[in-house]
């Protein structure tokens, strides 16, 4: 696991990082396990509300999975690949502080079947990952914690 500023990266994901954007991706052959990280659950602040797409539902990459509704912000969390929705995640729907207290684990939002390997490989990983929420977390000065539900 790293630390950034605070932030855990766990180095067993994929992250999507694009504008605003920071998803991570727990990739097993086609399928694609999708979650906020621990720094977009920060900048969002205590998670109030999430809708998520339902099972069946097709998704291109960057566009939304769900919709998270803080007291700060609302707004998309975007596919990181093209695929199908299989399975969405009703316990956070239920209660949506699992996003900020369990971001990696039952915070999970959407399992998905990918349908491009292209897209699956352009993820970010590793080294490049890590480089680039350095770059993200000191531009905009965040330092994470973890909102208690």
């Amino acid at each position: 696991m790293a630390i950034l500023n605070g932030c855990e990266l766990p180095e067993d994901r994929a992250y999507f990082i694009e504008r605003t954007q920071m998803t991570w991706a727990m990739v097993e052959g086609d399928r694609v396990t999708v979650g906020l990280t621990d720094p977009a659950q920060t900048r969002a602040g205590k998670i109030l509300h999430v809708r998520v797409k339902a099972a069946g539902t097709v998704r291109e990459r960057g566009k939304p999975i769900a919709t998270v509704e803080s007291g700060k912000w609302a707004g998309p969390v975007m596919a990181p690949v093209s695929g199908t929705v299989v399975e969405a995640n009703a316990e956070v729907e239920k209660d949506p502080t699992l996003l900020n207290t369990d971001p990696y684990g039952r915070g999970w939002i959407v399992r998905m079947t990918a349908t491009s390997p292209a897209e699956l490989a352009s993820l970010l990983r590793g080294e490049a990952a890590l480089a680039r929420f350095k770059e993200i977390l000191e531009r905009d000065q965040i330092r994470c914690v973890r909102c208690q539900g």
